[in-house]
């Protein structure tokens, strides 16, 4: 089985959430750990602070990888899930975890 791509600050997630605006998705905008980064980019994790555009409003990554973590939050990965329903949708294609 191969894992999932690892999503940084900047990259993408989707949200199906409409109150009564469509939300649409956006990038992660935050992150809570700035330690490991890939090219200067911090690797995101469970936690960390999305922004949907067509509202504006923010989300979070609310799924992560079940054996990789840093300090303790599991790393974010393409497909994971966010607190509004949908996913994180861009990921780093030579880092991946399951």
């Amino acid at each position: 089985m191969s894992g999932r791509m690892v999503t940084l600050k900047g990259h993408m997630h989707s949200c199906p959430m409409a109150d009564p605006k469509a939300h649409i998705g956006g990038p992660v905008v935050s992150t809570q750990q700035t330690f490991v980064t890939v090219d200067g980019v911090p690797i995101a994790t469970v936690g960390d602070t999305c922004i949907c555009t067509g509202v504006p409003t923010s989300d979070g990554v609310a799924g992560g990888s079940s054996v990789a973590n840093i300090n303790g939050r599991k790393i974010a990965r393409i497909g994971d899930p966010c607190n509004h329903g949908g996913k994180l949708t861009q990921g780093v294609a030579w880092i991946t975890f399951e």
